[in-house]
């Protein structure tokens, strides 16, 4: 009988439990008490010898099904098997046979073949999951799947032995850096070969495959299948294009015509011209940086994973599952700074907020009217502000702003926080009652028909703002760099790390002018990028500002001077803009208390100007001023 058998027979019998534990209505003191006395008799855990006997069982399945399988094979092939025949032999038999079809198939294709187009079938898509063998981890046979190895011991088996030895770790080390630079490679190439939506789909042609190992194919098809994972985590792509190969910062030209057409003259009689219009996209280099301190944390938690995702159609090996959890969370992370992120360089060895990392789609937007002069704001009261029951209104006020500005209005489509979708819901039905083509909620702007995308990542901002599709880009150096991560060791620890760039912004946004002047002039009729300006206003003559209730601020009409001195509630990954709203009593942030760290006292003069701060450690540092 089996060894964990053999004791929970001994440990029911001794508690006198035969009857209730056969009918399974052990009570839960029950339970722990047959627990402890299997512990007690076996000198073993309880739950490991389970897990071992469980996975053990499972095995012993799998190879009579795998048996069953190889059986079948081989009579479709006309190969006997007998039950003195392996594995082995019959896969060489079945191999030998596809040889013979491969050369009659290359015999045939070389014949004429009619007028009339051959008939496309679909076979079935290979498993690349299936189940261990002697040899290799879920039947993979390639180096990396190998059983020897201590990783895929742990994946069969379900349990850790002891503690990894300096060589096995070394060893895991070496081939998780290995692993994840195939991998980058992989999505790089997928990207470049426009072939990362076939992955998504499950539509690859691996024919180019189909003379390699066998173990080579399921290793690719493994990649791939990781990357249609990782790819199918939460991002802005479906909002935003990406553009590739920026590798520090690159210059968009643009052609601008002036009219062209007029009516017909005989002769040489031109009219028209064009100007070049330069738009920088800017990227910033990013890192992760993991202290892990030992390998034990590594393998106790993925035995948790192989415990508990019994649903999960592929199961990952130990390597490929830690390069899935850390990619998961920095694709959560970089969808924040996507949105929101502001570049702060760091200060030197000290760790800063990955919010800070690079600049993301709403500070390159504002940069466009603060420092380029490019684009100039609506800046009408009556869409600075919306809710729940004026949302659609609002953004109806907006499309007339733009469309007095535009001729091709049609065209734009508008940008408005995820967090407020309830809210138009909720105007919309308000407002249109039960529709009366039962179409439901029509996600575009009321009386212009132009569609609404809603922007995940904006906390409480308000800011709407409007674009030709395409125009707003997410900038990367390489695509999928930064799933290229690698193990180093240091003395007894383990470092993690992978580094990659990334940034926000434009085809183009609009035409640059001079000074603010000339730009309020132009009244936003030289531009394709349009927006409010969602600024919360401050009360008069305060001293402090609510940073829970937004990240932008306008200062009220103060009768008195005015200084600030703290920011409450404020967040530490927030970029804070803070514009005088009135020149009578601007109002000023000395160099002190909370503030002591800014590079300079602020003493605006004039409305308009304004600081951006960020919070850490209970202190304000500026990062721009205009």
């Amino acid at each position: 009988m089996n060894r964990f058998l053999e004791f929970l027979k001994q440990a029911v019998a001794k508690l006198g439990l035969e009857s209730k534990f056969a009918a399974k209505e052990l009570t839960a003191e029950e339970q722990k008490s047959l627990i402890a006395a299997y512990e007690e008799a076996s000198g073993t855990k309880f739950a490991e010898d389970l897990a071992a006997y469980q996975a053990a069982q499972k095995e012993a399945a799998e190879t009579q099904a795998m048996a069953e399988a190889f059986k079948e094979l081989a009579s479709i092939f006309g190969k006997e098997v007998t039950p003195q025949t392996n594995a082995e032999e019959v896969i060489s038999n079945i191999k030998a046979s596809i040889d013979e079809m491969k050369a009659t198939i290359s015999r045939l294709g070389s014949m004429s073949q009619g007028e009339e187009p051959q008939k496309t079938l679909n076979g079935p898509r290979i498993s690349i999951s299936g189940a261990h063998t002697k040899e290799f981890a879920f039947g993979v046979q390639h180096p990396m799947f190998a059983s020897g190895k201590r990783w895929n011991r742990i994946a069969i088996t379900g349990r850790r032995d002891n503690e990894a030895s300096d060589e096995e770790s070394a060893e895991f080390k070496r081939e998780f850096n290995k692993y994840a630079s195939s991998l980058a490679d992989r999505y790089s190439s997928l990207v470049r070969s426009n072939g990362l939506e076939s992955v998504r789909k499950g539509t690859a042609d691996y024919s180019l495959l189909d003379d390699a190992e066998i173990g080579t194919q399921y290793f690719v098809r493994r990649q791939d299948a990781l990357i249609a994972r990782i790819d199918s985590f939460p991002s802005l792509s479906g909002i935003f294009p990406t553009r590739s190969n920026i590798q520090d910062g690159d210059v968009l030209t643009n052609v601008l015509f002036q009219e062209l057409s007029q009516a017909y003259q005989k002769g040489h009689l031109s009219k028209g011209g064009y100007t070049l219009q330069p738009e920088k996209a800017r990227v910033h280099k990013v890192m992760m940086k993991y202290l892990i301190e030992d390998m034990t944390w590594i393998e106790e938690s993925y035995l948790g994973y192989l415990n508990t995702s019994g649903s999960d159609p592929v199961k990952w090996s130990m390597i490929e599952w830690l390069v899935l959890c850390i990619a998961e969370q920095l694709n959560a992370e970089q969808i924040e700074r996507q949105v929101l992120g502001y570049r702060v360089e760091p200060k030197a060895g000290e760790n800063a907020s990955g919010m800070f990392a690079s600049t993301g789609v709403v500070h390159r937007l504002l940069s466009y009217f603060d420092n380029d002069r490019k684009v100039l704001p609506f800046f009408d009261e009556e869409l600075a502000e919306y809710g729940k029951a004026d949302i659609g209104d609002v953004l109806e006020a907006f499309m007339d702003r733009l469309s007095e500005r535009v001729k091709n209005s049609g065209q734009y489509t508008v940008y408005v926080n995820a967090k407020h979708k309830p809210w138009f819901k909720a105007w919309y039905t308000a407002t249109y009652g039960t529709n009366a083509d039962f179409s439901g909620v029509q996600f575009k702007v009321p009386n212009y028909d132009n569609p609404i995308v809603f922007v995940p990542g904006m906390k409480n901002l308000k800011l709407i703002f409007a674009t030709i599709p395409g125009n707003i880009q997410l900038l990367e150096f390489v695509p999928g760099e930064r799933n290229k991560m690698r193990f180093q060791q240091d003395l007894e620890e383990v470092w993690v790390s992978s580094y990659w760039k990334e940034g926000a912004g434009v085809t183009y946004s609009g035409k640059k002018f001079n000074s603010l002047d000339e730009l309020k002039a132009a009244d936003a009729t030289e531009q394709i990028i349009f927006m409010n300006w969602p600024m919360t206003e401050v009360d008069p003559d305060a001293t402090t500002i609510d940073g829970k209730t937004d990240m932008f601020f306008k200062t009220g009409v103060n009768t008195k001077a005015t200084a600030l001195t703290d920011i409450t509630n404020a967040q530490e990954d927030v970029i804070y803009r803070i514009e005088i709203g009135d020149d009578a009593y601007p109002t000023t942030i000395a160099k002190s208390g909370k503030f002591d760290q800014l590079t300079a006292a602020w003493s605006p003069t004039k409305a308009g100007e304004y600081i951006k701060l960020y919070s850490k450690d209970g202190k304000f540092y500026d990062v721009e001023r205009g």
